[in-house]
């Protein structure tokens, strides 16, 4: 070895010893694997401007793993060598995952990270832009978000989605804003096994919305596929805001009831005289009020009307 590489590599030790110290200290703890941390430590002789970035994340912890990780090392991500920090960088270059590409980044990730979410990315590629790849959402060495996110989840998600966002700011929508409901909550990214955007599974809505959930004895056909691309919730529901009270894709009142009517042609019938002109404000869910589904009535009708009959319901006298 060269005086200079000598130096040069003393020069690094000292700092790494240092560095120890320091990260020890930001981590909150004593690292687990010593030399594996000491390995690392020598990357921040130069580097030095990653010290803050890594302290106490997952990446420098292993915490997340309950230890079975806590041995992480830069080298793992960055092949190479030591001739790169011990002779001369640039003639041994460390590899940088950020410019291998989305499918290669992914397999580097999925070396650790095997869930389904992290699969689909390498295999399937079955996020909807092309290209988009682990680094595009996750801070590498460390983040103050969540599973390292670059940025709050909503934030993040409409940098791409962006005729989302004006959904959310329609008058009547699921509280993103608000923070009480996340996008994941709704598109899995972890452990869906396929299209791991599409909503997570046939019971999404019910999730939350479980007073829908029946089963009912009578059952409206239109809510029997909850939370799937071929109808229910999303028959008669916006998915994300909409300008309609309960989120409705369509009104349902008289004397058209477009919403009833994309399945019914009963609503026809509110074009007559009488619901038509003098109960203008009339809607098909006056009569048949549990619309979800019913224990005890096939025309899903309400409980005045099963109690007492039109005539003593309010709207009619005998």
């Amino acid at each position: 070895m060269s005086r200079e590489g000598l130096f040069r590599h003393l020069a690094a030790v000292l700092v790494a010893c240092v560095a120890l110290g320091v990260l020890s200290a930001l981590a909150g703890r004593e690292p687990v694997a010593q030399d594996r941390v000491r390995e690392s430590m020598s990357c921040l002789g130069c580097h030095a401007g990653q010290d803050s970035t890594l302290a106490g994340t997952a990446h420098w912890t292993g915490t997340v793993h309950d230890g079975e990780r806590a041995d992480v090392a830069c080298t793992d991500c960055h092949a190479g060598d030591r001739r790169h920090w011990e002779e001369d960088p640039a003639a041994h270059p460390m590899t940088n995952p950020a410019k291998v590409g989305a499918p290669g980044e992914a397999r580097l990730c999925a070396t650790c990270h095997q869930t389904a979410h992290q699969q689909n990315m390498l295999e399937k590629n079955v996020h909807p832009v092309s290209g988009v790849s682990c680094s595009d959402c996750h801070e590498v060495h460390g983040s103050e978000h969540p599973a390292l996110l670059e940025k709050p989840q909503r934030a993040l998600c409409v940098e791409c989605h962006r005729q989302v966002e004006g959904d959310f700011a329609r008058p009547y929508r699921h509280p993103v804003e608000e923070g009480v409901v996340q996008c994941t909550d709704c598109h899995a990214t972890l452990d869906a096994t396929t299209r791991p955007l599409s909503p997570a599974g046939t019971n999404v809505c019910l999730d939350c919305h479980g007073e829908f959930a029946g089963p009912f004895p009578y059952a409206h056909r239109a809510t029997l596929d909850h939370g799937t691309d071929e109808g229910g919730c999303l028959t008669c529901h916006e998915a994300h805001g909409g300008a309609l009270p309960r989120m409705l894709t369509q009104p349902y009142e008289a004397p058209h009831a477009p919403l009833c009517a994309q399945c019914h042609s009963v609503p026809r019938h509110f074009s007559n005289p009488f619901h038509g002109t003098s109960f203008a404000g009339m809607a098909c869910n006056d009569c048949h009020a549990d619309i979800h589904g019913s224990y005890d009535n096939r025309l899903f009708v309400n409980e005045s009307l099963k109690a007492q009959g039109c005539f003593n319901s309010g709207c009619h006298r005998n």
